[in-house]
């Protein structure tokens, strides 16, 4: 485990996943959720794809593999690249393990910097001018990528959980999409944003993740009712923003900052044709980068 400390907080950041398993603010109060029967992950690295696609199967120029849910970066062990008091950087690199499933290179970088405000988070996702024995070859690489970081619903003991609020920093009146097993079903639905303000409840996600894939804002916070919260800002690079809690009231919210979503639930195109894909050339860098800081009452 990697532990960086600033005036901002402590992280730590677990070589498995390139996953933080705890964010602390100065006061030393943790904000994510620490995992448990509910759901036993944090906050992990959604690569090559967010969500899923149908059958758990990509196409590839007429060849199908085997791709799971978020795909495999958050299961996999990251090598270390740099670390210091304050930040990391890890990377992972297409193997044949991964190339079984996904038949590209790639080179994918997590760098976390801890500062005076909180954490920022940087993913670059890297094309390989030459492909290191994929069966793809030097061609586009096919890629979404998204966080999933999980905060403790409700942030302080003994808070009530329907008094805890997501202020977005600008009215978010757009439909929404809803899942179905994480593919995305057709139609919309009137957005739950009042203005720029999302009450929350459980029952909110009694119907799966809230899906904003024209959301407008770029930060929003999220906030107890003592005004304890954290304050989530992203760059353009993610175009796509999810909330979601289980339905079954488990004491997290995921507030998930993405670029690219689940495919439909009828796709059965190849990968390069799915909504929400980028596609990275040869030699070319994604890069998207988002900040998680800390509001101490």
């Amino acid at each position: 485990m990697l532990i960086l400390h600033a005036a901002g907080g402590t992280v730590e950041i677990s070589e498995h996943g390139a996953e933080p398993h705890s964010l602390r603010g100065p006061d030393g109060h943790e904000y994510l959720w620490q995992a448990g029967e509910a759901w036993r992950r944090h906050a992990p690295i959604l690569f090559p794809v967010v969500g899923r696609v149908p059958d758990d199967t990509i196409c590839v120029d007429g060849h199908t593999y085997p791709l799971t849910q978020h795909g495999f970066a958050r299961d996999l062990e990251w090598d270390v690249v740099a670390a210091d008091r304050s930040s990391a950087t890890l990377r992972l690199r297409d193997s044949d393990a991964t190339r079984a499933c996904f038949p590209f290179g790639f080179d994918l970088t997590a760098h976390y910097a801890v500062d005076d405000d909180g954490l920022l988070t940087t993913y670059e996702v890297a094309n390989p001018p030459q492909a290191r024995g994929a069966p793809t070859g030097d061609v586009p690489l096919p890629v979404s990528i998204g966080s999933h970081p999980a905060f403790a619903w409700p942030l302080e003991p003994g808070a009530v959980r329907t008094e805890h609020v997501v202020v977005f920093d600008e009215p978010e009146p757009a439909p929404v999409r809803r899942l179905d097993h994480t593919l995305v079903l057709p139609g919309s639905e009137p957005s739950p944003v009042d203005g720029a303000l999302l009450r929350l409840d459980p029952t909110l996600f009694a119907a799966d993740a809230i899906v904003m894939d024209q959301v407008v804002s770029h930060g929003l916070r999220y906030l107890a009712p003592s005004g304890r919260g954290v304050r989530l800002t992203w760059d353009d690079a993610f175009d796509v923003f999810v909330v979601w809690s289980r339905p079954d009231g488990a004491d997290l919210l995921c507030l998930e900052p993405c670029a690219g979503g689940a495919a439909p639930i009828d796709f059965a195109g190849d990968l390069r044709d799915k909504p929400g894909i980028r596609l990275i050339e040869p030699g070319a860098t994604f890069r998207a980068s988002y900040r998680i800081d800390p509001i101490t009452p």
